[in-house]
């Protein structure tokens, strides 16, 4: 096939950046190959932080060969990459490096050790720590699919979008994708590769970890920036939300306080401290918390700052996160 029949292909399908944004996969390629870039660079990003999130390694473990003739289909479509990076989280990196670089043949692809946390999983983030710049996010625009990585254009796509590109080329995409789901009381975990038009009942459901009773609530999305949903919602509410991430908690075993506790104590490790709503916003909540004061009028305004006002997608999402946290709290801790 060539390029522009491939890249048709994926808008065809309407497959979706797998990564948590969500953006149309044809499109993006669509517009990075109409542009006829001399150079450019190709990131396959497997930072994988957000917490409740699984696939990736998942898809690594099992799907490494598929991966990776999803990676060299792009290189078909945009031969004057100079370089692909494999960017992998550290854990993943220590287990795959050496199967992959066996496995590369003439892929120009670097298998690079994430040197962050969370945060690097966001695009700009992780082209500066590829540069081993500061892990922190850039001004946009301009985007990185014009100025990038090293200056120069730059694709960016997650590992399960490669990996459904591999599936649309060689017809066996089905319209699905990776859900990980957790039980934060049984410590169970799977992976199930699922439909994308179910809701999270029959995701659940289908999985095996549908609660018993309607003790319980859940967040989806990620762990970071997932909205969260009532036993009553969940039979309406579509699962296909960002990461696929659906984590199950229990009324009884967690309290609003030690959520909020939980949730503010990974972000303001992870946060890079450069924009005033986020650092000071987050910070605020949890002087809050730990004042006994979450009943404050004044934090669903800063809840409506991290979200609209932050700089990067770590605090809009903290913000979309804790302001769906805020508005079921009473509904899910009923008495």
């Amino acid at each position: 096939m060539k390029p522009n029949e491939i890249i048709e292909k994926i808008k065809k399908s309407g497959l979706t950046g797998r990564g948590g944004a969500g953006y149309p996969t044809g499109v993006k390629w669509e517009r990075m190959y109409q542009k006829n870039h001399q150079l450019i660079y190709i990131v396959v990003n497997g930072s994988e932080g957000e917490p409740g999130t699984l696939k990736d390694g998942y898809i690594l473990k099992n799907y490494l060969k598929e991966l990776l003739e999803g990676i060299k289909i792009a290189y078909q479509i945009f031969p004057q990459t100079k370089e692909i990076y494999l960017y992998l989280r550290k854990d993943y990196f220590k287990m795959y490096k050496e199967k992959i670089e066996a496995l590369k043949g003439s892929l120009p692809l670097i298998v690079f050790k994430e040197p962050g946390g969370y945060l690097c999983g966001e695009n700009t983030v992780l082209v500066n720590s590829i540069e081993g710049k500061r892990f922190t996010p850039r001004q946009k625009p301009p985007f990185i699919s014009e100025i990038g990585l090293w200056g120069k254009p730059t694709l960016v796509n997650n590992i399960e979008t490669f990996f459904r590109v591999y599936q649309i080329v060689n017809d066996k995409y089905q319209q699905t994708r990776f859900y990980s789901i957790t039980d934060t009381q049984t410590k169970k975990q799977i992976v199930i590769d699922l439909p994308l038009n179910l809701s999270i009942y029959e995701v659940l459901n289908q999985a095996g970890f549908l609660p018993k009773n309607n003790d319980f609530f859940v967040q989806i999305g990620g762990g970071a920036a997932g909205q969260y949903f009532t036993p009553d919602e969940i039979k309406n509410q579509n699962a296909n939300l960002g990461t696929g991430a659906i984590i199950i908690y229990h009324q009884k075993q967690i309290s609003l306080e030690k959520l909020i506790e939980e949730k503010l104590n990974f972000l303001m490790k992870e946060n890079c401290g450069k924009c005033t709503p986020c650092r000071e916003g987050l910070y605020y909540l949890f002087q809050q918390l730990k004042n006994n004061n979450l009943n404050d009028k004044k934090i669903t305004d800063v809840i409506n700052a991290l979200e609209n006002t932050s700089f990067c997608g770590l605090g809009e999402g903290a913000g979309v996160s804790f302001k769906s946290l805020w508005q079921k709290k009473e509904k899910i801790w009923r008495s």
